[in-house]
């Protein structure tokens, strides 16, 4: 069972979230990721995208770079640059191969992740950008997974309350 409360959570939610729901509930921390989605138009096939999960290196100035040598291309040139939206952004030309690929939307995302043996919380910051409408976007959202409470209610062994938040 997954559960997606709405995105574009207030950040004074979040906070309330990751500060006292956490505790609350007996969460512990299990990592924090950073990583960008690069979004690629197929020249060849205009309705289709080849989309490209990058993780960020540890000097925040190149990213981890894929396998083709084009889309290699694309992305190995692209700079981090937290003062635009998507956070990435290509020298003049850089940001197609000239052949068959060209950007077509970028978005940034940090993640915290939470857990106790019957809930998940995972807690996104995405800061997207659509090249094709021009149109950027920053959302908190929360993923929600209850694991544990799926199996209890499964076998039968769990009553139900409510948890106030």
């Amino acid at each position: 069972m997954k559960w997606n409360l709405y995105t574009n959570i207030p950040a004074a939610h979040m906070d309330y979230i990751e500060n006292r729901v956490v505790e609350k509930l007996g969460l512990g921390y299990v990592q924090g990721k950073e990583f960008y989605n690069i979004e690629l138009s197929y020249r060849l096939l205009p309705d289709s995208t080849v989309s490209c999960k990058c993780i960020v290196a540890k000097d925040h100035n190149n990213i981890e770079l894929y396998k083709d040598e084009e889309i290699n291309g694309i992305i190995g040139s692209a700079v981090v640059d937290s003062e635009i939206q998507g956070g990435l952004r290509w020298p003049f030309g850089k940001d197609s191969s000239g052949g068959r690929y060209a950007v077509i939307g970028i978005g940034h995302t940090t993640t915290n992740s939470y857990r106790n043996s019957s809930i998940r919380f995972k807690l996104w910051h995405a800061d997207r950008f659509d090249f094709r409408s021009s149109i950027g976007e920053v959302t908190r959202e929360i993923f929600l997974k209850m694991p544990g409470i799926i199996f209890e209610l499964r076998v039968g062994s769990l009553s139900v309350t409510a948890i106030a938040f």
